[in-house]
């Protein structure tokens, strides 16, 4: 009976890893297709894959991923795929700085938005949505910070142990990757940030509309901040 239920549950998590596979591969070889053309006639903005919004308002049904004051005179917005080493280095070495010296200071408002390089990645932000909102920041964070235990062979087993601390059941996991509206809103805030800000890698942050490739020390943060500030503080 046990061997019964063994495969019965290794015969689901294959199933469901291949709904997940084949659909996104779908969605990205779609994307693709409107990205290379996108970046050949940024005018032409009238493809299906995009949404009918005003400029840098990203899909409604996604709820801001965001911390600080959102008054701050300085609003940082970070893109980043959740497989990216530079974007796992940021998180760990330079943001914890950003975030005590600036952010919970209110001198900026931070916003992280998802742009998922691989089906990994794409899984790995689903969840981050999945879990309570107010915690998704944090678990993004869990996440970066032990990105060598899941980014491995056993991905789908490491990333159901972290999300069951983060109140996900086996349901509720098994439920989320295969959340077909929520794969479609994060790929549209993905090609939004392609078609607003022309992102290609990964992380790419904005500061104050501009636009800033890579990763960066915590010093250059620190610089832009400053400049920005003392421009504001003049005014």
């Amino acid at each position: 009976m046990k061997k019964n239920n063994i495969l019965i549950s290794s015969v689901a998590i294959v199933c469901l890893l291949s709904i997940f596979y084949f659909t996104f591969n779908s969605h990205t070889e779609a994307t693709e297709e409107v990205v290379s053309h996108t970046m050949d006639n940024t005018n032409n903005i009238g493809s299906q894959f995009f949404l009918e919004m005003e400029s840098k308002i990203i899909n409604a049904s996604l709820e801001e991923l965001t911390l600080g004051d959102p008054n701050a005179p300085i609003t940082i917005i970070e893109y980043a795929s959740m497989t990216c080493s530079h974007c796992a280095d940021f998180h760990n070495m330079t943001y914890p700085d950003l975030k005590k010296n600036h952010i919970d200071t209110g001198e900026v408002r931070f916003i992280f938005r998802e742009f998922p390089l691989d089906k990994l990645a794409m899984a790995t932000s689903m969840l981050a949505r999945c879990v309570d909102n107010e915690i998704s920041l944090a678990f993004i964070e869990i996440l970066f910070k032990n990105r060598d235990r899941w980014m491995s062979e056993n991905a789908l087993v490491e990333l159901k142990n972290f999300s069951k601390q983060a109140g996900l059941d086996s349901n509720e996991f098994d439920a989320c990757l295969s959340d077909q509206k929520l794969l479609d809103d994060i790929i549209a805030v993905k090609e939004k940030a392609i078609e607003d800000y022309k992102i290609n890698s990964t992380p790419s942050f904005i500061i104050n509309d501009k636009v800033i490739s890579g990763n960066k020390p915590y010093s250059f943060f620190k610089s832009e901040i400053e400049k920005i500030l003392a421009d504001y503080e003049g005014a």
